[in-house]
């Protein structure tokens, strides 16, 4: 009711937010219901309903499964509250049509959310053979960005990554079809790369835009390894800063590969003002090009083409998936006729 409400408000209004905040905290209230209705500690659980909430949502998804495949629609991707539809030459107005069409046959309220221009869904690390959920990146015909799972809508990734994540998805998607991405886009995004390594190893950036932020989840004493943002909430610590599980700890890499852990990071409130900072440059080099892998590894790029020997993980499959997927949507084609 929220999103179709929200819809009818201009962005970013008032009466838009509250249907934000409305839509986020109910949302955070079933997956946190779902969740814990089959555990244990939970005082009101209840293993039946949560094996009904299953068998429903199954049924539900075959059905939207068999609806929009019979319309003709290839099914990209689908998951308990949504699906990815794809089909060659339909309009924005078949969409609707096939929205309305699910909604009248599962009894559901179901909203168009988004029309892509261009859409990745990317694969999961633990199984090559598997589109992550909500891990996809793509842009819309308004030239809306839509980012998941990935280094651009990540809290803790410094902005200098945010930002240029994004330019690459700009820069790639800058096309006409698919074909221009592979090629031209493919290359502007590579230049792109280039020049952006050229300013992290020539300290163009500013430190504000080199900040990690990562959240303390437990207190210090239960730490038993020191990750760079516990060497920066001890630091803090040894300087008198009282810290509780739950802050947000801020610091900069200043020399990733140091013996001494205390000394990879340094908390942003030490830096002095008007003082040079130097930043651990190869350590913002590898965020780079982590950054850059998660959005071109899909077309074949890894780091090593910017000779990080250090990292040669074979990303083959990545087309080996999508030749696959090529080969079983051609097979269903041909069994259809």
């Amino acid at each position: 009711m929220f999103k179709h409400l929200q819809k009818s408000f201009p962005v970013n209004t008032r009466e838009w937010h509250w249907c934000e905040q409305r839509i986020l905290a109910l949302k955070n209230i079933l997956v946190a219901l779902y969740g814990t209705t089959g555990s244990f500690w939970n005082r009101l659980a209840n293993v039946d309903a949560f094996e009904e909430i299953n068998r429903l949502s199954r049924e539900i998804l075959i059905k939207s499964k068999d609806i929009v495949q019979g319309l003709g629609y290839e099914l990209l991707y689908a998951d308990t509250d949504s699906v990815f539809l794809k089909k060659s030459g339909a309009t924005f107005e078949d969409f609707v049509s096939v929205k309305d069409t699910l909604a009248r046959e599962t009894g559901l309220l179901i909203t168009l959310e988004t029309c892509y221009k261009f859409l990745v869904l990317l694969p999961l690390e633990a199984d090559e053979k598997l589109e992550a959920l909500k891990h996809y990146y793509g842009i819309t015909y308004t030239n809306e960005l839509i980012v998941r799972g990935i280094e651009a809508r990540r809290h803790d990734a410094p902005n200098f990554i945010k930002d240029f994540q994004s330019e690459l998805l700009y820069t790639l998607f800058d096309c006409k079809d698919s074909a221009e991405i592979v090629s031209r886009g493919y290359d502007n995004a590579l230049l792109l790369v280039t020049k952006t390594i050229d300013k992290v190893m020539t300290c163009e950036l500013e430190l504000k835009d080199l900040i990690v932020s990562k959240i303390l989840r437990q207190d210090l004493y239960k730490y038993r390894s020191l990750f760079p943002h516990v060497s920066a909430a001890l630091q803090l610590t040894e300087a008198g800063v009282p810290l509780t599980r739950g802050d947000i700890i801020q610091y900069i890499y200043t020399d990733a590969a140091h013996s001494n852990p205390l000394r990879r990071v340094i908390p942003v409130v030490f830096i002095e003002e008007g003082r040079e900072q130097v930043y651990d440059k190869e350590k913002y080099r590898e965020m780079l090009l982590e950054a850059a892998e998660t959005v071109l590894g899909y077309f074949g790029f890894d780091r090593t083409l910017f000779g990080d020997a250090s990292f040669s993980k074979n990303r083959k499959w990545w087309h080996q998936l999508r030749e696959q997927r090529q080969r079983d949507i051609d097979i269903e084609k041909s069994s259809n006729i």
